[in-house]
């Protein structure tokens, strides 16, 4: 598993102080970007010069909680699966009152110049692999 913590921030916001559903999928994409960098394999190196990409395919968000403007959260990333061309993530947004969202997603390993899937190499395999969800 993968931890990283963000604050909310305004931009997140909606009038009243309280994250608006929709900004909770750029954290998640903020938390799967943290992941990628923590192992090894940046998702700015992957665009920008491997030309690979991993636009989801599949999200599933439960709301569990809200969070306000200031309040630091937790976010949890495991790998659920890896497959030939696809990454199932699992997310788990925390305050320090608990659980505020619980997530999965599903990611396809993409050539950027061809708009199609292809086989995730084995040292991104490999990368990834020590963040298995195991229990």
């Amino acid at each position: 598993m993968f931890t990283t913590e963000k604050q909310i921030r305004f931009h997140h916001c909606d009038p009243a102080g309280i994250v608006f559903y929709p900004q909770y999928c750029y954290l998640l994409s903020e938390a799967m970007e943290d992941f990628m960098a923590a192992a090894g394999k940046p998702q700015h190196e992957q665009i920008n010069v491997l030309r690979r990409g991993w636009p989801i395919i599949r999200l599933e968000v439960d709301f569990v909680k809200m969070s306000r403007y200031g309040d630091v959260v937790s976010i949890d990333v495991k790998v659920r699966r890896i497959g030939g061309a696809s990454l199932a993530l699992d997310y788990v947004i925390r305050g320090p009152d608990g659980d505020r969202l619980r997530a999965s997603t599903t990611v396809v390993h993409v050539d950027l110049d061809t708009d199609r899937s292809i086989p995730i190499p084995d040292d991104v395999r490999d990368a990834f692999l020590p963040y298995r969800d195991v229990g």
